[in-house]
Order: C-alpha cells, then sequence, then structure tokens
C-alpha cells in the first residue's frame, strides 16, 4: 500500500485524483511538513512502533476530519460543536481493542475515560480556539495510544496462535498414541473418543485465534491509513527497558501530569471563559475533583509497572526452569530414552515459558508507556474514568 499526500492546489488534487489507488489515504500535512526521509518511512508498507504517532497523524480519518474542521469551529452553532465531541468519542470507543488482556483492559479504560471527557465537553458551551484545539489533540493522543494498545495485542495474538497450533500438534500425538494404545488392548474406545473431541477442541480454538487476530490486523490497518485488507509488515514491540522504571518519580511525575493534563487543562480554560457565578462554582468542583482523580491515576499507573515488573521477573525465572527441562529433554532424545509423545510436552512446556515471557516483557513495556502517557496528558480525570 502507498499512502499519497494532499495537495493543497484544487485543481492539482483534481487532476490527480483519477490516479490514486482505491483506498489508499491522503496525509493530513503538506509535503513541506516533514523531510523526505521522514515521509519515505510513513509511506512505505511497513507498520513500524515508533511510527504510529506519526501514521496517526497524517493518516487517521478522525484525525484528519478534526483538522478540517477546526478552522471552521468558530461558525459553528452549539449543538454542531457538541456532535463532534460525541463522534470523537464514537471513533476513541471504536479504536479500542475490547480484549480481556490486562495491558488493553488498562489501554480500553484510558480510552473510555477520554471518551467520556469528550461526551462531558459535549453539553459545556464555553468553549474557543483554545479549547477546540486541545480537545482535538487529546482525541490524536488517545488514538495514538489505543494503535500502541491495537499493536501490542496483536503480537500477543501472534503468540497465542502459535502456543494453540503447538498444543494441536501434541493432542494430534497423543490421540495417535491413545489409537496404538486401543488396538494393543491398553486403552479404550471412550479414550479415543475424548483423545479426538480435544484434538476437534483444538482446531476450533486456532480457528477462534486467527480470526482474533485478523480482525486486530484489520483494526490497525484502518486506523493508520491502510486499506482493511492491506498486508503491510508489522514489526515487533520494543523490549521493556528496566531503566524506564528507575527514573520513574510519582510525586513529581504528578506535577507533570497536572500540567500536562488535557482535561484539566480544558477545564481550567473554561474557567477562564466563564461568566457566570453559578458556571464558574461548578467548574472549580470540577477542577478540584480532576486534580485529586491524576493524582490517582498517575499512582494507579505506576502500581502496574511494579505489578508488571514482579511478573516479568518471575517469568524469566520459569523461563530458566524450562530451558535446563528442554536440554535435558533433547539430551534423551539424541540417546532415544524419551518418548516423542514425552518430547512433545516438553516442547510444548518450552514453548509456553517463552510465551509467558514475551507477553510479560510486552505487558511491562505497555505498562510503563500507559505510565507515560498519565504523566504526558491522558490521566484519567473526571468520575467514570
Amino acid at each position: 500500500m502507498k499512502k499519497w499526500k494532499q495537495i493543497s492546489a484544487c485543481c492539482m488534487a483534481a487532476v490527480l485524483a483519477a490516479a490514486v489507488p482505491t483506498g489508499t489515504a491522503w496525509a493530513g500535512s503538506p509535503e513541506f511538513a516533514r523531510s523526505a526521509e521522514e515521509w519515505a518511512k510513513l509511506r512505505d508498507n511497513v507498520m513500524e512502533y515508533d511510527e504510529l504517532a506519526g501514521l496517526i497523524h497524517e493518516y487517521n480519518v478522525t484525525v484528519q476530519n478534526n483538522q478540517r474542521d477546526f478552522n471552521e469551529k468558530k461558525n459553528k452553532t452549539s449543538d454542531e460543536i457538541a456532535q463532534d465531541y460525541r463522534d470523537a468519542a464514537d471513533a476513541i470507543r471504536s479504536s479500542m481493542s475490547g480484549e480481556d488482556d490486562a495491558g488493553s483492559i488498562l489501554s480500553d479504560a484510558m480510552s473510555e475515560a477520554q471518551a467520556l471527557t469528550l461526551e462531558q465537553q459535549a453539553d459545556d458551551s464555553v468553549e474557543d480556539s483554545e479549547i477546540f484545539k486541545m480537545t482535538y489533540d487529546q482525541t490524536e493522543k488517545t488514538l495514538v495510544s489505543n494503535a500502541q494498545a491495537n499493536m501490542i495485542s496483536y503480537h500477543q495474538k501472534v503468540l497465542d496462535l502459535e502456543l494453540k497450533q503447538k498444543n494441536r500438534e501434541l493432542l494430534a500425538a497423543t490421540y495417535d498414541s491413545v489409537a496404538l494404545k486401543m488396538n494393543n488392548g491398553m486403552a479404550t474406545q471412550m479414550d479415543l473418543l475424548t483423545a479426538r473431541e480435544n484434538l476437534q477442541n483444538a482446531d476450533a480454538a486456532i480457528l477462534t485465534a486467527q480470526s482474533d487476530l485478523e480482525n486486530t490486523r484489520q483494526k490497525l490497518c484502518v486506523m493508520l491509513g491502510w486499506r482493511y485488507d492491506a498486508s503491510p509488515e508489522i514489526m515487533g514491540i520494543p523490549s521493556a527497558d528496566l531503566n524506564r522504571i528507575t527514573a520513574m518519580d510519582p510525586s513529581a511525575d504528578k506535577e507533570k501530569a497536572l500540567e500536562n493534563n488535557y482535561t484539566l487543562r480544558i477545564n481550567r480554560k473554561k474557567l477562564a471563559n466563564s461568566s457566570s457565578n453559578s458556571k464558574k462554582e461548578s467548574l472549580q468542583m470540577t477542577i478540584d475533583d480532576n486534580i485529586q482523580r491524576i493524582g490517582a491515576s498517575v499512582d494507579s499507573a505506576y502500581k502496574n509497572v511494579i505489578q508488571a515488573q514482579t511478573a516479568y521477573q518471575q517469568a524469566s525465572v520459569a523461563l530458566d526452569a524450562a530451558s535446563k527441562n528442554m536440554e535435558a529433554a533433547e539430551r534423551k532424545m539424541t540417546i532415544g530414552t524419551i518418548s516423542r509423545l514425552d518430547y512433545l510436552s516438553q516442547q510444548y512446556a518450552y514453548l509456553q515459558a517463552q510465551t509467558a515471557m514475551k507477553n510479560a516483557d510486552m505487558d511491562l513495556f505497555q505498562a510503563m508507556e500507559s505510565y507515560d502517557w498519565n504523566v504526558n496528558g491522558l490521566a484519567s480525570a473526571s468520575a467514570g474514568m
């Protein structure tokens, strides 16, 4: 897939429109906004984690619509402005992963928080261009956070599928073993039926995992500017850097979070714009509540990092043990003192430990990213967040 830049001159856009392949995305920024090298990286058919923010900025439909709407906001009615907020909230919700793993749940909760904030703002008429800009920036940053969560989820689903496929191999060998035993009078028909059912369940689990993986891939493609059926090369997730934890200081970072938080900044601007005493009182109460919730959100994000670090350490210990067991199984296989079924069982246990380690690494990385987002403006600041 190739992404095409927007051409400012209407006549040029009309001439080139017919040449644009169906389903490709136009960049939101003019050509001079980025270097040739930056454009080349964004326009290749490779999805990289460190490019997600750029891809969202240039090719996400919601962000592009917000960019176009920004200059028109001053002339819109309050009802139209309210609908824009609701549309932005809907866009954020549609980009949420909806998965039940811990990392996705946390990311979706933060996204739901931003969506609720937007819906609350839909009913607030104290607006100006600065508020519009902050709101759109908040939406864009939340979409970037969602893209990061979805990309991590994609790679975890790849691991899950590989594990299920290995389990299927083990169950197939188990079925063959039971069938052989039954022929020799060492297993019953019920044993064989149970082994067959387990194999069929494994096949069904693989189909479900493949479907889940494809759904996540399509969601990523669409929100980053590719067609849903495109096949970009999806690169890996950076490894968790434990030095980032050492650099975290929740007490100091709370102050940064208060300074950067979009919801709090928007409410403070509304307070400055308000002329109604009752409105001012209401906004001040909201701001006071925002401050408390932001601090709690940073504390919670830090706690999640520490918990993920503990899980990471435990997974590392388990992998070391599984590696030694696998080495022993390899030696036994070489000298013929282990059955194929027992060897496959050890392989599966080793793959489980490897998968758990990789997932723990990604969970820790995502917890660190979530902490940084809390500090950099997206900490949950309102009730229900």
